[in-house]
């Protein structure tokens, strides 16, 4: 068989196994990259797919039909009317020529639709409309926006407990906090404050852009519903970009249908 991997939206193969058991042993191919091959209703874990042996060789062709035998032959009759036994190629060539396999993208669905897997059981994620949360943001001068922000990062730490993302956005907090405080109404304020601040978004960025790879990876693996984040929308509205596809998920949850 023939697998293709798929990792961040991204399409390559097909390889046979020996090659694929081969990368995922050297590590160019992940355990969490997707993997389909002919017969697959969808796109599985290449771990999900090595473990259940979804490896098995094709079934064989089928094999030609015999000819048919030949009738008691009357020795009256002259010899040409042998002649159709003679000609085999005419009913051979069928198989002499085996269909092609069309290529994965015309049988395969879109990458983003969900019928790949149902919902799980995972943790329901945070329903609010991304829209609600600006106008909050607004009304309260940026103070819901940034308790939301903690409200996100706390999901992704149920979905992924590696995640960094609450450190990140404390001590962004706490540089912007401390800055404030210490600087106010000095001159060093003006050259060092910027700095300052520069630092802290740098550290802002870091756990959005955390908070993606693991809401990216939770969802191509264990609830696959085939998300995306893109970089550009994550560096510039990461917190209303995430609540945008949050939002889409938790409906997703309860519906079964991805919109």
């Amino acid at each position: 068989m023939q697998y293709h991997i798929s990792r961040e939206g991204k399409t390559y193969g097909p390889y046979p196994l020996p090659d694929l058991q081969r990368m995922v042993a050297q590590g160019q191919v992940l355990q969490t990259d997707l993997c389909w091959t002919e017969g697959m209703s969808g796109w599985l874990p290449v771990a999900q797919v090595l473990a259940s042996g979804a490896a098995a060789p094709a079934a064989p062709a089928p094999a030609p039909t015999p000819a048919p035998a030949p009738q008691p032959q009357d020795w009256s009759q002259p010899q040409p009317q042998a002649q159709p036994y003679s000609q085999p190629q005419a009913q051979a060539q069928p198989y002499s020529q085996p269909q092609t396999y069309a290529p994965p993208q015309q049988q395969r669905p879109a990458y983003a639709q969900p019928q790949y897997q149902q919902p799980g059981a995972g943790p329901m994620p945070p329903a609010m409309h991304w829209a609600l949360v600006l106008v909050l943001a607004i009304v309260t001068c940026g103070i819901f926006g940034i308790a939301w922000m903690f409200i996100q990062a706390g999901f992704v730490k149920k979905i992924d407990p590696q995640s960094k993302a609450m450190q990140m956005y404390l001590a962004y907090i706490a540089i912007i906090l401390l800055g404030s405080v210490f600087l106010r109404g000095s001159l060093a304020a003006l050259t060092i404050l910027p700095l300052i601040q520069l630092a802290a978004m740098v550290i802002f960025w870091i756990g959005a852009f955390g908070m993606r790879k693991s809401l990216v990876t939770y969802y191509n693996s264990v609830e696959n519903c085939g998300l995306q984040l893109g970089p550009i929308m994550t560096f510039f509205f990461s917190v209303l970009y995430f609540q945008y596809h949050l939002s889409r998920i938790a409906n997703w949850k309860r519906t079964g249908q991805l919109v």
